[in-house]
């Protein structure tokens, strides 16, 4: 019978655990959407490509969303059956209050354990699936729509016109090139031009060279001096940079294994070797500790969401939800504090990561010992 109980338990509290999850992933994805609309709507991409992208984007999403989803889908699975007056009949026919927690924290454990491996093998692995997606967006993708007798301007401070041209530019005809920045501008006309691509798989990079034939420049400075060039061959650098990429965070697509590497390393050992500035170095290891708080903040959130589940409909509390989301407010809030003191070298990282999880532990333990004179 306490099986069949614990069962039940169980059940009731996984689907609202998921829709909940459900909902934070796509709330969370709304936002990072915005920032792709440009590219997305932009290229010549298929639907697949895009599902592809979207995908990657919301796996990263679930060790963010899944820990919030679960605190609040306790609260109102315990809610209920503590409203329902379930929760009071379950104890007077013998069932303590850590056998009635029991099915949450079980769920909570194995989900935390999906958090843990996820953050360890797939995550890194979708960031850089991700990364070579926006890559191909912002470079070759981007070419794509470069089209015969139309204007491209979709790279910063670059006009280009061809007559005629095949698939993502390769092959130009009649060229007009405008180059503007601002210290100088210059025009080009060539007869034709080739674009070749040269990928990098280990850094994730894509280098294009347009290359121009039979053609003059003419260029002019801030101090009005004008100069023409004519040329059989030129070559002209499409660097990556010029394609703005914002979507790129190094540390996010490095295994555990590797930011555990380069917690043992001095900052000029982390730039040599992953090109590192002072904040990615920060961020690694910050990353590392993160990645194993996610995992423990289930559990937690979890044991809260029960207490405060309980208390909501017992006693002088009755609004589980509200003081949900101060307890919310509070770890959040300290957690970012303690990160930005972290940030400046005013205390170790794993202490700013595992501080917040430690008090939230207290107030839930706080709770849980009101819950024998509330039932």
């Amino acid at each position: 019978m306490r099986l069949l109980l614990q069962r039940y338990l169980a059940a009731q509290f996984i689907l609202p655990m998921m829709v909940s999850t459900i909902f934070f992933i796509c709330f969370l994805l709304t936002f990072e959407l915005f920032r792709l609309t440009e590219l997305l709507v932009t290229r010549d991409i298929s639907l697949w490509f895009t599902l592809g992208l979207v995908g990657n984007i919301a796996l990263t999403f679930i060790p963010l969303s899944l820990p919030i989803a679960v605190f609040f889908s306790t609260i109102y699975c315990v809610n209920r059956l503590s409203s329902d007056s379930e929760y009071i009949a379950m104890r007077a026919g013998g069932l303590t209050k850590q056998r009635i927690l029991a099915p949450f924290l079980v769920v909570a454990a194995i989900l935390s354990v999906s958090v843990y491996h996820l953050n360890q093998n797939l995550i890194p692995q979708s960031n850089k699936e991700f990364k070579r997606k926006v890559n191909y967006l912002t470079s070759s993708g981007l070419l794509a729509g470069i089209k015969p007798g139309q204007f491209f301007n979709l790279i910063p401070g670059v006009t280009l016109f061809a007559t005629e041209s095949t698939k993502y530019g390769r092959n130009l005809e009649e060229v007009f090139l405008q180059l503007k920045d601002k210290k100088q501008e210059k025009i080009i006309f060539a007869h034709k031009g080739e674009l070749l691509f040269e990928r990098d798989p280990n850094s994730l990079t894509e280098k294009l060279t347009l290359t121009l034939f039979d053609g003059n420049i003419i260029g002019s400075n801030n101090k009005q001096d004008t100069e023409k060039i004519i040329f059989n061959k030129y070559i002209f650098p499409v660097s990556q940079s010029q394609f703005q990429d914002r979507f790129s965070v190094k540390e996010t697509m490095l295994s555990s294994r590797e930011l555990e590497d380069v917690l043992k390393m001095t900052y000029e050992e982390a730039k040599k070797i992953y090109k590192f500035n002072k904040k990615e170095f920060f961020n690694a290891k910050y990353e590392y500790w993160n990645r194993k708080n996610g995992a423990l903040v289930v559990f937690i959130f979890c044991f809260l969401g029960f207490t405060l589940g309980v208390t909501g409909n017992r006693g002088k509390g009755k609004n589980a939800g509200l003081v949900g989301i101060l307890c919310l407010i509070i770890y959040y809030g300290l957690f970012f504090s303690l990160v930005s003191l972290a940030n400046k070298n005013k205390l170790p990282v794993q202490v700013a990561v595992f501080v917040p999880a430690l008090i939230i532990s207290v107030i839930g333990l706080r709770f849980y010992k009101k819950l024998d004179w509330q039932s």
